[in-house]
């Protein structure tokens, strides 16, 4: 099995689909950092639990639209 370059959770929509299905519901954010060149360098978990998190709408916009591109990579 080989590995997939940690940046992809970003660039496929697969963390806005484990963030819109698993953390944003409970309160949390799961979030990546990346360097100036763009390279993953760790995650982090963001919120408090207290209420759902949110995007502001014309994000969420963004995000809706990289899933769609998510759907059409899945095989």
């Amino acid at each position: 099995m080989s590995g997939r370059p940690f940046h992809e959770l970003r660039d496929t929509g697969l963390l806005w689909l484990i963030n819109t299905t698993v953390f944003h519901p409970r309160g949390y954010a799961l979030s990546i950092t990346l360097d100036d060149d763009g390279v993953a360098t760790g995650w982090g978990l963001l919120g408090d639990g207290t209420e759902r998190w949110a995007y502001s709408e014309t994000l969420e916009a963004d995000l809706d639209a990289l899933f769609v591109l998510t759907k059409e990579l899945l095989p």
